[in-house]
């Protein structure tokens, strides 16, 4: 975040602020103690850049969650926690269960600008079938 430059770092600061005012306001206040009318004031504008990055890529932060959209923070001991209910409930499911939901919501399951190739299929079977010769060693240019 912070690009070397304090008034490009501030600048980004106050655009986070902007677009996220509740969750800026929330972990200034609940992290720190801070208050807005701190900012600039009894806590330079450099520390703030620091600590905005440092909330920024922190899961447990709601600044994090809101600019990633998340529906609420984690910690690391939630995803060892989900991941560990998932392998439970799939070892002892007969069918496949569905996953612990997570804060990102579903994946996107259309992969965007890929489609197959229409010979796909041909293409498979020839190499099944032993008709095409595989290139082990490095091509030469």
């Amino acid at each position: 975040m912070d690009t070397g430059s304090p008034t490009g770092g501030i600048l980004e600061v106050l655009q986070i602020l902007e677009d996220y005012k509740h969750a800026f306001t929330y972990d200034f206040r609940a992290r720190f103690g801070l208050g807005l009318d701190a900012l600039g004031e009894s806590v330079p504008w450099s520390e703030v850049v620091s600590l905005v990055s440092v909330l920024m890529a922190d899961p447990t932060s709601w600044l994090q969650t809101a600019k990633n959209k998340w529906q609420h923070p984690i910690s690391y001991d939630w995803t060892i926690a989900a991941a560990t209910y998932d392998l439970l409930a799939t070892v002892n499911s007969k069918r496949k269960p569905k996953q612990w939901p997570r804060p990102w919501g579903e994946p996107d399951r259309v992969t965007k600008g890929h489609k197959p190739r229409r010979d796909a299929r041909a293409i498979l079977q020839k190499a099944k079938d032993g008709e095409f010769e595989w290139q082990s060693k490095p091509t030469l240019m």
